[in-house]
């Protein structure tokens, strides 16, 4: 916890709330950034059991904290508890934040803007590239519409029930109007043609750990990207040692994700050379 003699009259509190949030590595990452920016704003967290959730995030706009970060575990449940949600809430069904508005809580998605943060500050040019998106549920309908804009060439979306995979992409149709687009079926440890990709990503369990084996892949590429959510270390790790080619996530993307929340509600100056700032202050770099 934040020790409190350290805050001013202008600190401003961003709880973020989870099963053992207090002892997340996104915490570290939140507090190094907002130092980083020079900012005065410090993120707490607050450990909260599901069944005590309900009642933490309605009374989150009566209390002092008036913006709120989710840890994985509680992304979707949160939504129904929402009073007004953002497009991106509504088309995906997850939301990682949420603000107090005149006595409402209001839902805020910020994987959209974390992607292309990552992406353009990790120098990952998309246009014409081909993608494997590993999962069509939540994460990969907040995803989807970005990748559209972002010019990629083709979208391979491998879903253990493919009618789920054929909806998502029916609801993105306008999104992906100019990407070629197929489905494939999904299961654990399915071989790839990773030779076929120039990107996959592992939207299948946030949730996974290492000793998950997510794909086999057939063939050679070292020029791969690998990218997953996994707070921590993941299956992806291996693969990529696997194939001498390149994983972001995990560090890359709560920095990515605390420079988005800085930019959006703190009113910091976001730039490729403040996430390099803080990547090395958080000895990434």
């Amino acid at each position: 916890m934040i020790d409190e003699g350290i805050l001013s009259d202008e600190s401003r509190l961003v709880a973020l709330y989870g099963v053992n949030a207090q002892s997340s590595p996104f915490l570290e990452v939140l507090n190094g950034t907002f130092k980083a920016l020079g900012l005065g704003d410090y993120a707490i967290g607050l450990n909260i059991k599901p069944e005590d959730f309900p009642y933490m995030v309605r009374g989150m706009p009566e209390s002092k904290v008036k913006m709120a970060l989710y840890e994985p575990e509680y992304q979707e449940v949160v939504v129904p508890l929402l009073d007004c949600s953002e497009n991106c809430i509504r088309n995906s069904g997850i939301c990682d934040g949420a603000y107090a508005q005149e006595g409402k809580l209001c839902g805020k998605c910020f994987y959209p803007e974390t992607f292309e943060l990552m992406m353009a500050c990790e120098g990952v040019n998309l246009k014409n590239r081909r993608v494997l998106l590993l999962g069509a549920g939540t994460i990969a309908c907040a995803l989807l519409p970005l990748l559209g804009v972002m010019g990629v060439a083709t979208i391979a979306i491998a879903d253990t029930v493919v009618e789920r995979a054929a909806e998502v992409l029916e609801k993105n149709s306008l999104s992906l109007a100019s990407v070629e687009c197929d489905i494939l079926w999904f299961e654990n440890g399915m071989e790839v043609d990773v030779s076929e990709y120039d990107m996959i990503v592992n939207a299948v369990d946030i949730h996974a750990h290492s000793d998950k084996r997510i794909i086999v892949p057939n063939g050679e590429n070292s020029h791969l990207v690998l990218i997953d959510f996994v707070r921590g270390e993941s299956a992806f790790d291996r693969l990529a040692l696997e194939l001498g080619c390149r994983k972001l996530g995990s560090r890359e993307w709560m920095v990515a994700n605390a420079l988005s929340v800085a930019k959006e509600w703190l009113g910091a100056d976001v730039t490729c050379e403040s996430y390099e700032n803080v990547a090395e202050k958080l000895g990434m770099r």
